[in-house]
Order: C-alpha cells, then structure tokens, then sequence
C-alpha cells in the first residue's frame, strides 16, 4: 500500500546532517513487521529534514519496501518496482531525475539478482538496513547496501526515529526480529535472520510513548512471539519473556488492549492462556498459525507437533474462557508435498468443527532454499487451490453462525472512526478482531471520536462484518 499523510508520532534524529532536502515517496508492502520498518524509513525521512510525499510524481527519490515470502508477493514487489520505475523513466524523459530505492524482504532474499537485472534500481536495502535510507538521501551510499544478518543484525528501539500512520489510536510494536525454527516450508530465517529480542525496557519505553500519542491498542509481533526473550536471558527486574513483558505492559495507565500476534502451538504456555482469559488489559484474542493438522504433514512441515498437540492447544483455550470467549485466529497451508485425501480430510473435519473463529488458508508456495521445495509427493496446484477454497467456504458458515450467536449482544467496540461504507457510519472493532484482517463493527447511529471506546449492540450481520447500534434500548432486526 502507499504511505500517504498525515502520519503519526515521532522518535529521535539520525546523527548524520542532511544538506540536501528531498522528497520522499513510500510504497510498503507485506505484513505488519514491514509496516514497522516502513515506519522507521519514514522516521529517518522527517528526522533528516526530508519531505513525505503523497504521489510518486512529486518525489525525489521514490522507495518501495518489499516483501518476498511467496510467489505472490514477490510477484507484488516485482510489478511495484517496475511501475515506480516507469515513473522515474517518464521524468527523465523531461529533464527530472529522480531516484529509486528498493528496500525489504525481497533484496535481502535476491540482492545480487536484482541489482543485475534492475538497473532501473539506485540503491538496494535489506529487511535490516532501514537506517541505511539516511546514507542514501544524504548521497552518499553505495548501490547495493544489503547487509548479512546474524545475531548482531540491527533491530531498531525506542529511540530509533519511527513515524506511524493509519489511524493513531491503533499501532504495531515489533518486540524481536528472525526466527531459530526449522520449519520446512517457511523462507522467514534467510529473509529476517535469527532470533533477535528487544529488552522488556526497550518496549515498555517505546509503548509509553506510543501511548503518551494517543495510542490505545497496541498489537505485539514478531515472527514467533512466544519465544520472546530466549536469547535475551535474565535482565532488568522484569522476566525477559513474553508473560513477563504482558505484566510490564500491563502497568502502563491509558493502554486498554494489547493484541498477540504469530504464537507458536507448542509454545503456548498455562500462564500466557490465564493472562489472555483474564489480564484486563491483554486482548481476548490470540494469533497462532497452526498450519495443519495431520500428524504426518506436520512433520513433514518440520513443524515439531502433532494432532493431539494442535487439539490440546484448542481444548486449553476454550477451556480458560470462564465465560469470556477468546478469539482464535490460525492459518492453515494446504498441498504441502505429501497431503495426501486423507490428511486433507483430516484437516476438513478439524475446521468443521467450529472452534476456529478467524481462518486463513494458502496454498503451499515452492520456495527455492526450503526443505517443502525438495521434497517429493507434490499437490497438483489446481488440487490445492480447490482445497483452499472449500476450506474458506466451509469456514464461512461457520462464521455465520458464530455471527448469528452475537445478535443482540452489547459488546465493547473501540472506534476506528468514519466508516468506509458510508460518511454517516462510524466504524470500529470488538476484542475479537484485530486492524484490518478480522472485519469491523459499523455503527448505525450515534456520535463517538475515533479511538474512544463505546458499548454498541448487534443488530444484523453480513458475510464480514457486524452492524450495531449504540442505542442500548434499540432491538435486533429481523432477517
């Protein structure tokens, strides 16, 4: 998506000067951890004096941050860069040069590749070299800038200049970089490096001013939040863990949720379960992608875990609900090499029986450099993506259903603000959903700021999205 003004917060200033003001155009790509290093480009444009544009035409110097986990988004990046190059081709046409920069998963993963066959391209960064935008817009960096990543690989912190956008009351919080797992099909290692932790201090500091911005919600990731700390050990008076960072996040006045995103199966502890069901500010919510649940995908996923794991894991959350309801999210990963119709139907009967609140199912991606891309037994990709689809119908009457189950309940909605169906709506999200993946709540009537938190009641409910109403009085309608 395009970055566009207003953003939102500021951090620190590079040390270097900047003796040349440029315009700055932002296209960013991919998940939520890129949205964060997005953010930190955008800190190191307004920090350095630099000016953020709204349209490629009137930039200087153009950036695209990339994202190179699958066919599809390395597809994405591909056609964003080649329009963007367009856009500097057309300028130069009549006299003004400008710059492109490539940034992110996508040059990290093909660096040498793309400088050779992307001369369009000035200048190549990697998912670690965020800070490297400084040398750049300054002119004084090389062409290719990807650095290695290890253990000392950069990671940014509080003090590192980050501006946000979107909506300000809602804001990502990146607490480690990189993944130790070994999983089969999974690129992540070689584009994000190892396991990389940010101190329990760190967080707290930046969370505080995030909040002190007028922050409300903040959603924690990381590529496995669960083995937050692991390569930290004990530091400072908090536990360097994820429960240990919940409880210190906790204490901050003025935060109301703290959403979990990218939990580990077999990481998913007894006290990181009670603080979800009953920590009043921690979100009843919880992102885990299982993947699948056939014993013998999974292992050769190289995912560490079985069926009776991925139930257990089920049956302790509904478990800890004690009347409030926590909502799961998963994703599954259809036609990996050996899913026989067996284990496909396995997997059916699992999201059959409901206990899946908010789905996503892809079909395998051959990634050159995994163990999935060597393995024999493939999925024809038509079989697999008949599969996928047949998965996300049958899950969406199950949504329905749960769907129908919250008419007339009064729930807590916190307010995203004017809705995009219509400049008479407002639109926001209950516990249950998280920004932009989950659906929303549109609220019929009634006045609310964005980022307030209001009572509303369900009136009716589409495919996504529930409707509701803040007149507490008013009853449910027929369908």
């Amino acid at each position: 998506m395009s970055v566009s003004l207003p953003v939102i917060g500021e951090g620190g200033s590079p040390t270097a000067t900047e003796t040349v003001p440029q315009r700055v155009y932002f296209v960013s790509l991919g998940c939520p951890k890129n949205q964060v290093d997005t953010e930190v480009m955008l800190g190191v444009v307004r920090a350095g004096g630099h000016e953020l544009v709204d349209a490629p035409e009137l930039a200087d110097t153009l950036v695209v941050n990339t994202c190179g986990f699958i066919d599809a988004a390395k597809e994405e990046s591909i056609d964003t860069i080649l329009e963007l190059a367009r856009v500097k081709a057309g300028a130069a046409e009549g006299g003004e040069a400008k710059r492109l920069v490539v940034a992110g998963c996508l040059s990290q993963r093909y660096p040498t590749e793309l400088a050779a066959e992307m001369p369009e391209v000035d200048h190549f960064l990697g998912s670690a070299d965020m800070l490297g935008l400084q040398a750049v817009l300054g002119g004084g960096a090389a062409r290719l800038g990807v650095s290695e990543l290890d253990r000392r690989s950069w990671l940014y912190d509080h003090s590192t200049p980050r501006q946000t956008y979107g909506v300000g009351h809602t804001n990502y919080v990146k607490i480690g970089e990189g993944c130790d797992r070994p999983c089969g099909f999974c690129i992540i290692p070689k584009l994000r490096g190892p396991q990389r932790s940010r101190p329990v201090f760190d967080i707290v500091q930046e969370v505080h001013g995030l909040v002190a911005a007028g922050t409300r919600e903040i959603c924690l990731v990381a590529q496995d939040l669960t083995t937050y700390g692991t390569d930290l050990g004990q530091r400072g008076l908090a536990p360097s863990n994820l429960e240990g960072l919940l409880d210190a996040l906790g204490e901050i006045p003025e935060l109301r949720w703290i959403r979990l995103h990218y939990a580990y199966p077999t990481a998913v502890t007894d006290g990181l379960i009670e603080r979800i069901a009953s920590h009043p500010k921690v979100a009843t919510y919880l992102d885990v992608p299982i993947q699948h649940v056939d014993t013998g995908v999974l292992k050769k996923m190289r995912r560490g875990y079985t069926e009776k794991v991925v139930r257990g894991l089920v049956e302790r959350l509904r478990a800890a609900e004690r009347g409030n309801k926590i909502w799961l999210r998963t994703t599954m990963l259809v036609g990996h090499p050996g899913e026989d119709e067996a284990a496909y139907q396995r997997l059916r009967e699992f999201i059959a029986e409901g206990q899946i609140d908010h789905l996503g199912v892809f079909p395998w991606s051959r990634e050159d450099g995994t163990v999935s891309a060597m393995q024999p037994a493939r999925v024809d990709d038509a079989l697999a993506n008949a599969r996928a689809a047949e998965l996300m119908e049958l899950q969406a009457g199950i949504r329905a259903d749960k769907f129908s189950g919250l008419r007339g309940e009064v729930i807590e909605v916190l307010v995203d603000g004017i809705s995009d169906e219509s400049e008479l709506l407002l639109e926001g999200r209950h516990e249950g959903q998280a920004p932009e993946i989950d659906g929303k709540v549109i609220l019929l009537d009634g006045t609310a700021e964005a980022g307030s938190f209001v009572k509303a009641r369900v009136m009716q409910t589409t495919a996504h999205d529930l409707i509701a109403s803040l007149d507490l009085d008013r009853e449910p309608e027929l369908e």
